[in-house]
């Protein structure tokens, strides 16, 4: 989970009763939706009275942001460390479906609230959450750009960068709507199947299975290094 942003003379108890606030109004929110969610139901499942849950929260507003962060912000992280690394442009596309992928599947109910509780935000919120959400786009918006320029994508190149900007986040974003009751499948391979798909569709040239491996490692350990883990087997899609 993402380090909260820390405020001056704020201790480490209150940071930690405010992220359990944050993870009982996901839970809520995802089963009853934003609007059916009372202030009062997330202080009475989180044991606290109205009072003291504002003091951790400050507006039921400012708590779907958090929730939103919690996804937003390492997607962001990610996609700037990907985009810079010095690999292959199928490479690199590949590695930022695998960190939209890990958000989906190990943090599903947080991506529900995402998809389906952004139009509750007003105001300001909603523009930062929209400034945020646009730079992640502009993100694969921009790699694709840089394929489509080294001669690799076939294709008109500014209508169809848009098309296959969306259609690349089309094909991960609803993943969270299918992903109980299916087989085991590792993020690594629901990314390498969405991919396969979308190369077809757009590469001039097949990918070189061979080189994508490898450097498919090595952007993993980037990705490793910025969550904090050590290597292990990835994360998978439970039943």
């Amino acid at each position: 989970m993402p380090a909260t942003r820390r405020e001056r003379g704020k201790t480490e108890r209150y940071y930690r009763m405010r992220e359990n606030v944050v993870d009982v109004a996901v839970e809520l929110f995802s089963k009853r939706g934003y609007a059916d969610t009372g202030v009062a139901d997330i202080g009475e499942a989180a044991g606290l009275a109205r009072g003291a849950l504002y003091y951790y929260i400050g507006s039921k507003d400012a708590l779907l942001v958090e929730i939103h962060d919690r996804v937003m912000d390492p997607l962001l992280k990610e996609a700037a460390a990907i985009v810079e690394l010095d690999l292959s442009f199928q490479t690199r596309l590949r590695l930022l479906s695998e960190c939209l992928l890990w958000q989906i599947v190990n943090r599903h109910d947080h991506v529900w609230v995402f998809l389906h509780e952004y139009r509750q935000l007003q105001g300001e919120y909603r523009e930062l959450f929209r400034e945020k959400r646009h730079r992640f786009e502009s993100r694969i918006r921009g790699l694709l750009a840089d394929g489509h320029r080294r001669g690799l994508l076939r294709g008109r190149p500014q209508e169809d960068l848009e098309l296959a900007t969306l259609a690349f986040l089309n094909l991960h974003n609803y993943t969270y709507q299918w992903l109980a009751g299916h087989r085991v499948m590792r993020v690594e391979e629901l990314s390498a199947f969405y991919c396969d798909i979308f190369f077809d569709g757009i590469l001039a040239e097949p990918v070189d299975q061979e080189r994508a491996g490898s450097e498919l490692e090595q952007g993993r350990s980037v990705l490793r290094e910025l969550r904090g883990v050590k290597p292990e087997v990835g994360p998978r899609v439970e039943a």
